[in-house]
């Protein structure tokens, strides 16, 4: 294929900008060509793209029970709910937007890259929608995190009620529409040539380099900052508690005069341990499992012959699969660390027996 040509399709097809549909968009133009390659599949890789959709259906099945779980016990707790209780059900709604409706455009998108289903209203009007899902959990994962902080760091002077987080929530979801799926609506096209195809095409590579930078910004590098900075203040409040209880405990009589005052900051002291026992896994799974994406989010803009490559599907199925795992392992996450959560599961299944 001449590199002019090249450069024309790469520019028109380069994706959209999600956290997972935009990976096959980027890759259509190198799809015609990989097309006749596929047909004459040989039974060994037959099997290997039957394990690979088989495990990611695995995934996402987990993930979906994990966040239904997470919803439904969240919902069920007779005591009244926290700022905290708030953000992480609506991750849980967040993450089974992905599971149940980016994955499986992702997969649609993947096998009949030219042969589009649902007509084109649904890919005009429904198909940027499920966009906002990403950044909806990637935000909330944010908020939970500085949520964390507040309690922590001042817990009587800042805190937020109910009602201020509601506000936070819709303020979340309604950025992540327009940052995320508002955008798609300039670019989204419909065609019906040859086969049905829909997705957004570029009127540059110029434009399609300068919102991938603003999107790695955005759902992951800003994100990031504020979890880690919230992190790592939560363990330095920790780290000084910790020897301020130490000296204390010294003096046996000192002890016993401010006997009270002792025991509320062991009781703030095990409340800051649970919080950076949740907070470390998420810190680390959200670092590690979205960083693949944004690296070849960039790459694919300002190297597009990547798409060329032969390990390029391959290196597309390990970055989805990171980006499903993100969404399906909070959960686990919240039944490790949370006694609340465990508890709450545990008067859920007694009640359902």
């Amino acid at each position: 294929m001449p590199i002019d040509e090249f450069m024309d399709n790469c520019t028109e097809n380069i994706g959209s900008f999600d956290n997972l549909t935009w990976l096959w968009n980027s890759s259509s133009f190198n799809r015609s060509a990989s097309l006749t390659k596929e047909s004459n599949e040989d039974l060994g890789s037959l099997l290997i793209t039957k394990l690979q959709i088989g495990f990611q259906l695995i995934i996402a099945l987990l993930g979906t029970f994990g966040n239904v779980m997470v919803f439904t016990v969240i919902r069920e707790m007779k005591r009244k709910k926290s700022t905290t209780d708030i953000f992480v059900q609506n991750l849980s709604v967040a993450d089974l937007g992905i599971f149940l409706l980016s994955a499986p455009l992702v997969a649609i998108k993947e096998r009949m890259p030219y042969d589009w289903p649902f007509g084109k209203f649904a890919c005009l009007y429904l198909y940027p929608i499920p966009e906002m899902f990403h950044g909806a959990s990637v935000w909330c994962i944010a908020v939970i995190a500085f949520d964390r902080y507040r309690k922590i760091i001042t817990p009587r002077r800042h805190s937020w009620n109910n009602c201020r987080a509601k506000y936070v929530v819709v303020s979340v979801w309604v950025v992540s529409f327009l940052a995320l799926s508002l955008p798609l609506y300039f670019v989204v096209e419909y065609q019906k040539t040859s086969g049905r195809w829909c997705g957004p095409r570029w009127s540059s590579l110029l434009l399609a380099q300068a919102c991938m930078i603003l999107l790695t910004v955005f759902s992951y590098l800003l994100p990031l900052a504020v979890i880690s900075w919230t992190y790592l203040a939560i363990s330095r409040t920790i780290r000084r508690s910790n020897t301020l209880i130490k000296n204390m405990t010294r003096d046996n009589e000192a002890v016993q005069e401010k006997d009270c005052r002792s025991s509320t900051k062991n009781a703030r002291l095990r409340q800051n341990k649970r919080a950076k026992k949740i907070l470390t896994p998420m810190v680390l799974v959200f670092a590690v499992t979205m960083l693949p994406l944004n690296v070849l989010r960039l790459i694919i803009v300002f190297w597009p012959a990547v798409g060329a490559q032969d390990y390029y599907q391959n290196l597309l199925y390990t970055i989805s699969v990171f980006v499903m795992l993100n969404s399906a392992v909070n959960p686990v996450i919240y039944s490790v660390a949370s006694r609340d959560f465990r508890r709450g599961m545990k008067n859920l299944f007694h009640k359902e027996s």
